[in-house]
């Protein structure tokens, strides 16, 4: 095979900074591209070297420090880290959504070949929609994928009650991260990002945002950078122009519910009635569905069942979707009706009062009737 430089140079540049993940994300594509031009042998030599050598760079020889930077009023470490693994974090999108992480990854994997063309972009994203959508999840699943470390920012441990020390904490974390391969993670990054025109803010959280936006504009385009937000409209305009690629997260749609309620029961799925409970999750998050399946799960292990009990199961969708204030023994009209809305094929007049231990002719006298019966 002809080497290629670029792959050879970048891990002896990576290798001599001390940045062991660096240099086997290098490895790992001289490792494709000699299994794609048929050199077996070769490829077959670097991966037994890689696999053998648990370190490939000691960093403790070079001297290069790995420690996470702290507070220096609270000595609180400004982040915390996290090594994914691929196979334990899979992720349930829409097509369109989908399509969008799978471009963001490629962005990211050929940030190289993007500047052999004049492109400095700094890789970076910003999820944001209702709480429980799946934003934290989701850059686990990029870090996995990534074959990267996730620095997680502490925003409790970056917001200094010294004037000036968030700004240094904001630098010395983006400082911190500049120097190595991983992925930094702003989550809830409004706390730190508010609109500047918001009155109610003191004068120093505004220059904490104008902070923010100076480390955001010095990242390198080798650092990797994601945010999440519950509160998109908090954040100030400049710092969504900072994002290359900015995906919302909803509430799962009916195919998005069934796979992840399949995804998270896993070997508990038989007797499962899956377009029944697909029905009865129709406002929850994934975040929600996993709690459900999660407490089903452990309700059949305590009680050495066989199988989950479906009954229970929909009083569990029941109480979630109504925001826990079903009431069991007596009802309201109300209640009844909201019930009903989940799956008015499912919950007819006689389930209901089945149910709640009730008369058909109660459901009937507190629906309508008509409604009872439809």
């Amino acid at each position: 095979m002809e080497y290629l430089p670029k792959e050879i140079v970048k891990i002896i540049e990576w290798g001599l900074k001390g940045d062991p993940e660096r240099v086997n994300i290098y490895l790992n594509k001289l490792i494709e591209k000699l299994m794609q031009e048929g050199d077996v042998d070769a490829m077959k030599r670097l991966r037994a070297l890689q696999e053998k050598a648990a370190s490939p760079v000691t960093t403790s020889a070079i001297g290069y420090n790995r420690q996470l930077p702290v507070d220096g009023e609270s000595r609180l470490e400004l982040a915390d880290e996290e090594i994914l693994d691929p196979k334990n974090y899979k992720v349930i999108l829409d097509t369109n959504t989908h399509s969008l992480i799978e471009e963001f990854i490629a962005f990211v994997k050929n940030v190289d070949e993007l500047e052999a063309h004049g492109i400095y972009l700094s890789p970076s994203l910003i999820t944001y929609g209702p709480p429980g959508t799946g934003k934290t999840q989701l850059a686990r699943y990029i870090a996995g994928r990534l074959g990267m470390p996730l620095v997680i920012a502490r925003t409790d441990a970056l917001i200094s009650s010294f004037l000036g020390s968030t700004s240094k904490n904001l630098r010395n974390l983006f400082d911190h991260v500049s120097q190595r391969s991983c992925i930094l993670f702003l989550d809830e990054i409004d706390a730190l990002a508010k609109l500047r025109d918001d009155h109610q803010e003191l004068g120093e959280l505004k220059r904490v945002v104008v902070s923010l936006l100076q480390n955001l504009d010095a990242m390198s385009h080798h650092t990797v950078l994601l945010a999440a937000t519950n509160h998109e409209h908090l954040l100030d305009p400049a710092i969504w122009r900072r994002f290359s690629f900015k995906i919302p997260l909803k509430v799962p749609e009916e195919k998005e519910r069934k796979e992840l309620l399949k995804l998270y029961f896993g070997s508990f799925q038989k007797g499962l009635n899956f377009d029944l409970f697909t029905s009865l999750t129709n406002t929850m998050t994934g975040s929600d569905i996993r709690t459900l399946a999660l407490d089903a799960i452990r309700d059949t292990v305590i009680n050495k069942l066989d199988t989950v009990n479906s009954d229970r199961l929909v009083w569990s969708c029941i109480r979630i979707c109504l925001n826990n204030n079903i009431i069991t023994e007596n009802p309201s009209s109300q209640d009844l009706k909201a019930i009903k809305k989940l799956n008015s094929t499912y919950f007819t007049g006689l389930k209901l009062a089945e149910m709640f231990g009730v008369s058909p002719a109660t459901i009937s006298r507190k629906l309508g009737k008509r409604e009872a019966n439809e």
